[in-house]
């Protein structure tokens, strides 16, 4: 079997580990850039490989890549190709934006945080007036490693998160970047945790996960406050949450993370993230995500 990667940045650990198993497993893997791909007389291609001749494909991540994802979409339709995530064939990578996937959630009835859309900055300080103190701002397009999630204990700290943006544009700048145009908001009511759950989903099922302590309450909210622990099970209406979210969205391979509320108890989604990084998940789990995702492709685009 031969299975075609998308990816658009370099993880070695990544690509060593699904390298790796592959070999284990007697199939090969080709990793494959976007922009390294070519389309000529309706043929995609890699290499001089027509992208139809691979048993499946899988992408670990689209991000930009809108142009190339969407022609991919199209070629995979018609020759009948298989692909690893299932979303990448209905709404595309559109999906990424956290204003279609709250909806999304809310809409099938998953617990998700109350949630508002606000286009841009003043849209986004006359929303807040309504809300109640804690709360969290995303920025819908995403942020690597939590750079896109805010914590705003105040309405004072609408300024602080302007001028947060407004620095990082200007390091762009000096660093020879195009200025960010900042826009598309998402407000989420703050759900009071003792931490986070990080669940793998694959194939829509829980294979394990583990349990980082509460996040630091600052404006970025991206640093928690000691170690995460692994889990020997992850308790079953977390689980059944993630497995619940992850088929809803078609995202096949998900990293979810979920917290349990203080005050009522309920499990509520706050990610689901695609095409996740599973080194410090096979660390604290001791579960070869890097098989398991393997054997799913196996197992679906054998079927072809």
């Amino acid at each position: 079997m031969k299975i075609a990667i998308f990816h658009r940045l370099n993880f070695e650990e990544t690509e060593q580990r699904l390298s790796e198993e592959a070999k284990n497993l007697g199939i090969e893997v080709v990793w494959i850039k976007y922009r390294e791909l070519s389309m000529s007389d309706g043929v995609i291609s890699f290499n001089g490989t027509d992208l139809k001749d691979f048993d499946g494909w899988y992408f670990r991540a689209v991000g930009s890549e809108l142009e190339w994802s969407k022609l991919l979409q199209l070629y995979a339709r018609k020759h009948n190709v298989k692909i690893v995530d299932d979303y990448l064939l209905s709404e595309g990578p559109l999906r990424r934006f956290k204003s279609v996937m709250s909806w999304q959630l809310r809409d099938a009835d998953i617990s998700y945080p109350r949630s508002a859309y606000v286009e841009r900055m003043d849209d986004l300080e006359k929303e807040l007036a309504k809300w109640e103190f804690p709360l969290i701002v995303k920025l819908s397009s995403g942020g690597r490693h939590g750079m896109g999630t805010f914590f705003l204990s105040s309405m004072e700290d609408f300024n602080l998160l302007k001028d947060r943006l407004a620095l990082r544009n200007q390091k762009a700048v000096e660093m020879g970047k195009l200025p960010i145009d900042y826009r598309g908001f998402l407000v989420q009511e703050y759900i009071e945790n003792d931490g986070d759950f990080r669940v793998m989903t694959v194939g829509y099922n829980c294979i394990g996960g583990f349990k980082r302590q509460p996040k630091v309450e600052k404006l970025v909210l991206n640093q928690s406050e000691g170690k995460s622990v692994g889990l020997d099970v992850v308790p079953e209406d977390v689980a059944k949450v993630a497995e619940d979210a992850a088929r809803v969205l078609g995202v096949e391979v998900a990293g979810t993370d979920l917290v349990r509320g203080k005050k009522d108890g309920k499990v509520y989604v706050i990610e689901v993230n695609e095409a996740p990084q599973f080194k410090v998940f096979e660390k604290r789990s001791g579960v070869n995500a890097a098989r398991l995702i393997l054997d799913h492709c196996v197992n679906k685009f054998g079927n072809r």
